[in-house]
């Protein structure tokens, strides 16, 4: 990788990404490459204005061979409609960028062919990143979607599982195709899940922790009715996104999320009875 910096946000360049520019240069569409990347660029540019005006925290853009991730920090606990817009702003300047180049042709600005280049290249990444399959522009809004209606662990874990099951479907029948360049998209896109599910027990800690110092006034307040049997991991099992919880134990009283939080966070009470926090 290579690392530079673009208004305080890092930006990181894989080595596949020069070597796909240097083979442009060779077969003679150095122009065309470069646009796609000018291309991708934009894309990713609007998630991060999006991002920043919403106050998330971006904190790195990555290029690749055959597209970008725009990573963001304060993602986890937020509202699942601020994600669902964030991920379609990239797409949505796609389809600027289609309508500019239909407008550069119109005015006699553009040959037919280069805009209809340029306006087809926009109409595949925006239709690639809408896939649903994580983490792609699509698998977020997927993965929110679900997150309004499940608690956060089973959502994350639900859309992940779709998204191996459809990142292997796009690996199979691009082996049959003999698509060689879908099926490294398809190996990457399945190995960043398996990654995922692999380092989800640490996401679903940082989902705890900035649930815990997120402001209560901030978000809509859920009520949650849990046996005083059940541990104190198993209720964070049940806690949303984009709610604070109001947990009612059973026959005992009312449990603030905060006080379930610091106990599961930093008191290590996991196994303790939520009854017992009362």
């Amino acid at each position: 990788m290579n690392d530079w910096r673009l208004f305080g946000i890092r930006i990181r360049i894989h080595l596949l990404f020069w070597f796909v520019i240097g083979l442009s240069v060779v077969m003679g569409l150095f122009t065309e490459v470069l646009s796609l990347f000018i291309i991708v660029c934009i894309h990713e540019m609007g998630h991060v204005a999006v991002a920043r005006e919403l106050g998330w925290r971006v904190t790195e853009v990555q290029l690749l061979p055959f597209g970008g991730v725009a990573t963001m920090e304060e993602a986890y606990a937020t509202d699942p409609l601020d994600e669902i817009v964030v991920a379609l702003a990239g797409p949505f300047l796609n389809v600027v960028m289609m309508a500019f180049s239909w407008g550069c042709w119109t005015l006699g600005l553009w040959t037919e062919e280069w805009a209809r280049f340029f306006l087809t290249s926009n109409l595949i990444i925006a239709g690639f990143n809408l896939l649903p399959i994580w983490p792609l522009d699509g698998g977020r809004i997927l993965q929110a979607l679900l997150c309004w209606y499940l608690p956060y662990r089973k959502a994350v874990v639900s859309s992940i599982a779709a998204s191996t099951l459809l990142a292997a479907f796009m690996l199979g029948m691009a082996s049959l195709s003999l698509q060689l360049n879908v099926a490294i998209v398809a190996v990457y896109l399945l190995a960043i899940n398996i990654q995922t599910f692999l380092r989800f027990p640490y996401q679903f800690i940082r989902f705890l922790m900035e649930k815990y110092v997120r402001s209560a006034e901030e978000q809509a307040v859920r009520a949650l009715t849990v046996p005083p049997t059940a541990t104190v991991i198993e209720v964070s099992y049940l806690l949303c996104r984009g709610y604070t919880h109001l947990v009612y134990v059973k026959g005992t009283g009312l449990l603030p999320e905060q006080q379930l939080l610091h106990a599961m966070l930093f008191e290590k009470k996991h196994d303790t009875a939520v009854g017992k926090l009362l």
